[in-house]
């Protein structure tokens, strides 16, 4: 390089590392989570969809935060009071240009990380499927046990 003295090749290069720590943590919070707010009350699921079970309840007008949706933002990751679920987006709103506005419509906008959803099979987690007899079998007979004589009638 002609005519660049050592300190203006160093002070280009921590220029250069300045903007690149700065890119790398900016980054990742545009994409990470935004925060949404409950139209009514939101039943937290297992997983997305109603027939997933239950985890608890998001009051109406709660503030919670969106981790990312399916494609198509029909439901959503969501953390709220320390829980992590799935809402749907019926009930979902965050704010865009100074309004609230749902999910489904500004979701694309904001930027809210898609979730490619892989439902695990029903015996993972610790709850296996029973077989359909569970609890309702038979009892064995009682070896040596002899059923009591009748009663003699009375004549």
């Amino acid at each position: 390089m002609q005519g660049v003295t050592r300190g203006q090749t160093m002070r280009t290069k921590n220029i250069a590392a300045t903007l690149a720590l700065l890119l790398g943590i900016s980054l990742p919070s545009l994409a990470e989570a935004a925060n949404a707010y409950a139209t009514g009350n939101v039943n937290m699921r297992t997983g997305p969809g109603t027939q997933y079970g239950r985890v608890g309840t998001i009051p109406a007008g709660a503030t919670l935060t969106i981790r990312g949706c399916l494609n198509g933002y029909s439901w959503c990751e969501v953390t709220f009071a320390g829980r992590r679920g799935w809402a749907s987006s019926n009930y979902l709103q965050a704010t865009y240009q100074n309004r609230r506005r749902p999910i489904i419509h500004v979701g694309p906008i904001i930027g809210l990380p898609i979730i490619v959803h892989r439902p695990r099979p029903p015996h993972w987690g610790g709850h296996r499927p029973r077989p359909p007899h569970w609890g309702h079998r038979p009892r064995p007979p009682h070896w040596g046990h002899r059923p009591r004589p009748p009663r003699p009638q009375p004549r």
